[in-house]
């Protein structure tokens, strides 16, 4: 099934491979330690490498991530990288000429590049992770700086690319000719001492078309060995702290919540399944774990991921607020109460998203567009049924683990007023009785959550990474278990 993945073993060997005992090995990208998808794939990396004795060390935008090195112009959120990347993708109109957006590229590289190789140098980097940073465009000064340290370095770099910023998300347009120019040399990087890793096979298939280059498939994973997400003191009081009844349908949105991901079709079905005659059906017999729902439930979309701020429209939010209001769907938004771990701020308690799955009744997945598809696979491990879009890469890559979900189709029929994406009619009332049936029947739901763990758990275990990483670091001359 790995082979029919696509994962290859890499084919490069490195010029003067070194043999080092324990490597130190950084990761660089323009944001760290949050719950979207590149954050939690460098963490299991990290914990991959560091169980086998390597040192890893963080380089991010952010200051907030523990034992983490930042630098603050690396920011996706500091006004003058902010500027930059709204003008470069969105609408140039902050600056007299692309030339006047490129020069100030430029300059804002230059305040850049010092920290990278101040971190390179302090921590006796052997190789470099960069991950989005090098690929997705977000960040015009942070990858021309990182592409030139690395020139001048010759540090020995794996590009883990995650997304492309030529790939249809809807999150980055090119502005001018100088923006396109400047991608096609920079994103991603083709020199000597740079390999690269993708997440999927359209990935893998249009970086050798566009570039020449082989790249390995990485698909993203989980570790399956954990102990399960349990009720505990902790997220005991989860549902009634976000205002939720303990008979209420708790629908989990667990991405970011930004265009691609098409929240609005989680909408669409929940308003199908608020239709008198479907509450009615609900109504006639006890949830799957023999709960009761009566007339005065409700079924609320919980969104638990944070609203993004680059690479967007701007109006998302709002229009996924005013379709629910006119559609009588009840939507709990509580991003701000959900990071990467548990914990306390200024508001008060803090959940894990590992916490916001634990209450749930089902999770939603309706988006467009992936690079891979991180909640899907976390939501599998939290033995959840999911109501699913089969995006591209799902086609493409996921379909192979043959996983039983409810689909909403692969196939858009359009968008509406608001912009908002949609799906036919019929696909919409197919995707509520397929819901459903997994509420209302305990025995399916069991087998088909059964069956998905365990495909899942062979496929996109920890183990199967660190297979990958095995051969990625003994490429570079490393083992992958570090000795002393």
């Amino acid at each position: 099934m790995m082979e029919a993945q696509g994962t290859v073993g890499l084919s490069f060997v490195w010029q003067n491979r070194m043999e080092l005992p324990m490597a130190n090995i950084g990761f660089i990208q323009h944001r760290l330690g949050r719950t979207d998808g590149v954050s939690l794939e460098v963490d299991k990396f990290r914990a991959i490498l560091e169980r086998n004795g390597h040192r890893v060390f963080y380089l991010a935008g952010n200051e907030d991530v523990p034992g983490g090195q930042f630098i603050s112009e690396l920011y996706p959120f500091h006004p003058v990288t902010q500027r930059i990347l709204m003008n470069a993708t969105r609408e140039l109109k902050d600056y007299d000429s692309p030339g006047a957006l490129m020069a100030e590229v430029r300059a804002h590289s230059d305040l850049l590049k010092p920290g990278m190789r101040r971190f390179l140098s302090e921590n006796q980097i052997d190789l470099i992770f960069p991950n989005n940073l090098m690929s997705v465009g977000y960040n015009l000064a942070g990858m021309l700086a990182l592409h030139e340290v690395i020139r001048e370095t010759g540090v020995r770099t794996v590009c883990h690319n995650h997304d492309f910023w030529w790939e249809d998300s809807g999150e980055v347009y090119p502005t001018c000719p100088e923006v396109v120019s400047f991608y096609e040399e920079h994103a991603p990087p083709t020199d000597e001492n740079v390999r690269h890793l993708v997440i999927n096979r359209i990935g893998q298939a249009e970086l050798k078309a566009r570039k020449g280059v082989e790249a390995t498939v990485v698909p993203n994973v989980f570790d399956f060995d954990r102990p399960s997400w349990v009720p505990d003191d902790y997220n005991a009081d989860f549902r009634a702290s976000i205002g939720l009844g303990e008979n209420d349908l708790f629908f989990l949105q667990a991405t970011r919540i930004l265009d691609r991901k098409g929240v609005e079709l989680a909408i669409d079905v929940i308003a199908e399944l608020n239709r008198p005659e479907n509450r009615r059906k609900l109504e006639s017999s006890p949830l799957y774990d023999g709960r009761s729902f009566g007339p005065d439930n409700r079924i609320v979309l919980v969104c638990a991921g944070y609203v993004e701020g680059i690479g967007l429209s701007g109006t998302y939010e709002q229009n996924l607020i005013d379709k629910a209001a006119e559609m009588g769907v009840e939507v709990i938004w509580c991003g701000d109460r959900v990071k990467h771990g548990r914990g306390t701020d200024a508001h008060g308690k803090i959940y894990s998203l590992w916490d916001a799955y634990v209450g749930a009744d089902f999770v939603t997945y309706p988006s467009y567009w992936e690079g891979w598809g991180n909640q899907l696979i976390e939501a599998v491990f939290a033995k959840l049924p999911v109501l699913l879009f089969e995006y591209p890469v799902y086609v493409s890559d996921l379909r192979l683990a043959e996983f039983e979900v409810v689909s909403l189709g692969e196939t858009l029929a359009g968008r509406d007023a608001r912009g908002l994406v949609t799906v036919a009619p019929e696909r919409v009332r197919e995707a509520a009785e397929g819901v459903m049936a997994y509420l209302q029947d305990g025995k399916r739901r069991a087998a088909a959550v059964h069956h998905n763990f365990e495909q899942a758990r062979k496929l996109y275990s920890y183990d199967a990474l660190e297979q990958i990483i095995g051969r990625i670091l003994a490429e570079n001359g490393l083992n992958l278990r570090a000795e002393g």
